[in-house]
């Protein structure tokens, strides 16, 4: 029996014209209703990553916007990620947006004036960790994956909760958008959860279901079950590793790690499991 997917990254908002896109299906998008529907997702943690536009304010406020309309008509239960800060910081309504979320990511690829994403080598500003706090005295889960070694690490020094919703294992493949052992054991000891993303990049050299499976092996086997799970990444990236067409790969990746050994509780955990404890947790 497939399991049901909690999906803790996607970039399909800001791909999208139009709700309805979504809601109807496309063939635009790696993920829409109809698609994920079928291949068993519950749960999309959906990201509006302005710091990426141009005009990141317009970006925000579009992302919101969309956000809102799809949530209340999808009979998928979505949640809301920001990803990059730096918008949160410039609107009036800052205390209602943030009650909309349930996840940030402090920075993107760049430095803002909150820290250093992995473009950089800057560390956490003041700002930064004022927010930080902020956010996770709301009940918002900070996310690392964009943050660069020096921010990350002092963001892991606060001692709140953190995760990652979409990085991959820096021992399996040396790449800054990947984490070294000893932080993806850091972010298991606050209570966390690590998604592998299926960006090619990240993943290795022929990247493919099989190197998925192997960084999700890799995070269980240094911490435990219950801190890995997915973050694919779907509609942040253009290209896809072999095997991977959009969302509707999920049963097959389940079907591989059935056939790697796993048993039916440790599939369910990693495809959606620790995802909605933490959630509920928070």
């Amino acid at each position: 029996m497939n399991p049901s997917v909690f999906d803790a990254h996607i970039d399909t908002l800001l791909k999208l014209p139009d709700a309805e896109s979504f809601l109807q299906g496309n063939k635009v998008t790696h993920v829409d209703q109809p698609r994920a529907i079928r291949a068993g997702v519950t749960q999309l943690l959906t990201a509006v990553c302005a710091e990426a536009a141009k005009n990141q304010v317009a970006a925000f406020h579009y992302g919101i916007s969309l956000y809102r309309v799809v949530k209340e008509k999808s009979s998928i239960e979505l949640l809301l990620l920001l990803e990059g800060c730096q918008p949160l910081m410039e609107i009036e309504n800052r205390e209602e947006i943030i009650e909309l979320l349930s996840f940030a990511s402090l920075t993107w690829n760049g430095e803002n004036s909150l820290g250093g994403g992995i473009g950089s080598d800057t560390g956490l500003k003041a700002a930064g960790k004022n927010i930080a706090l902020q956010l996770h005295d709301a009940g918002v889960i900070l996310d690392v994956s964009h943050l660069c070694d020096q921010s990350r690490k002092d963001l892991l020094s606060l001692g709140i909760r953190t995760v990652a919703t979409h990085c991959n294992c820096r021992s399996i493949l040396d790449n800054p958008r990947n984490l070294p052992d000893d932080d993806i054991r850091e972010i298991a000891s606050s209570g966390g959860v690590i998604g592998v993303t299926f960006v090619p990049d990240f993943l290795g050299k022929d990247a493919s279901i099989d190197t998925i499976a192997d960084h999700l092996e890799h995070i269980v086997e240094i911490t435990d079950i219950t801190h890995a799970g997915m973050g694919s990444d779907f509609d942040g990236t253009i290209n896809l590793p072999a095997g991977v067409r959009d969302c509707s790969v999920w049963p097959e990746i389940f079907e591989l790690l059935d056939r790697r050994g796993w048993d039916q509780k440790s599939i369910e955990a990693v495809a959606g499991d620790n995802w909605r404890r933490i959630t509920l947790e928070n």
